[in-house]
């Protein structure tokens, strides 16, 4: 049988590395991203919007909450699917207890299920990324530090860590960790800020190099953007604001403005803001 797998994710795509294993277990060739091919079965997995049509499909931008069956869920990944990748990628805990609106993990698989990296990580590779929802919130967090600090690997951070629930451990653990670029937090809600306030201490207590997303253009204010930019730059961290409408002009242009990084060169980001605003 010839499988043909689609999708509009820009990076690697675990639910289909995952199908690839499983259909070459079946002595199937698979093949990724062949839009005109004839294949005898073609699934997708969409991010944002199906773009061809599949025999099967899934992902957020179909429909969060379906999932892969079992016996391929349970596959390694097939890392040929993606030649390039010089990480191993997978999940050592998919739950998260926020169940914020505006967030699509709650609709996915949210298990709570600890899980070894050697159940997804390939000696091949001396990086790993994780793709934990909040890895925090697993009680076996150490575990996965443990086995990551034992095999002497990098992390390639994609999803980040809950800065609410940081203590002096949690703040050790990452210091002693190898990353790939920037440690990544999130400061998405105001009503957050005191938790998020002790997060940023103990960060700047170990020097944590670190960027901060911040979600804008959903319930907070500019006003509030800028403050929340502010006291994370005031910690030592960069912000790194996240419109929640991507349309939304203003907002593209204040995380351009944010990024640019500008705001160094004066005393508040709110003065550099100002005079930014009357630049454009």
């Amino acid at each position: 049988m010839i499988v043909n797998l689609l999708t509009d994710a820009p990076k690697p795509n675990l639910a289909l590395m995952k199908i690839s294993a499983y259909h070459k277990t079946l002595g199937d060739t698979v093949s990724l991203m062949v839009p005109d091919a004839k294949p005898d079965k073609t699934y997708g997995s969409w991010l944002f919007s199906q773009s061809y049509f599949t025999d099967r499909a899934g992902g957020p931008g179909v429909d969060p909450a379906i999932r892969l069956p079992s016996e391929i869920e349970a596959m390694r990944p097939d890392y040929s699917l993606y030649p390039k990748i010089d990480y191993s990628i997978g999940y050592t805990w998919r739950w998260c207890p926020r169940h914020c609106d505006f967030c699509v993990v709650p609709r996915q698989n949210n298990e709570r299920v600890h899980r070894s990296i050697w159940d997804f990580h390939d000696t091949q590779f001396k990086k790993i990324c994780l793709m934990n929802n909040n890895t925090f919130s697993d009680p076996q967090w150490l575990d996965t530090f443990g086995e990551i600090w034992e095999a002497g690997l990098t992390v390639h951070d994609e999803n980040g860590y809950d800065l609410r629930l940081m203590d002096e451990g949690k703040a050790e653990a990452l210091k002693r960790t190898k990353f790939d670029g920037s440690i990544h937090f999130a400061w998405d809600l105001m009503k957050d800020e005191t938790h998020i306030v002790e997060g940023l201490k103990l960060s700047q207590k170990y020097k944590l190099k670190a960027m901060v997303y911040v979600l804008i253009g959903y319930n907070t204010t500019r006003e509030e953007d800028l403050y929340r930019c502010q006291i994370i730059h005031d910690h030592g961290l960069d912000p790194y604001p996240m419109p929640f409408n991507r349309g939304n002009k203003s907002d593209r242009a204040f995380k351009r403005f944010i990024c640019l990084r500008g705001y160094r060169k004066y005393k508040t980001i709110k003065e550099a803001w100002l005079n930014y605003k009357g630049m454009i």
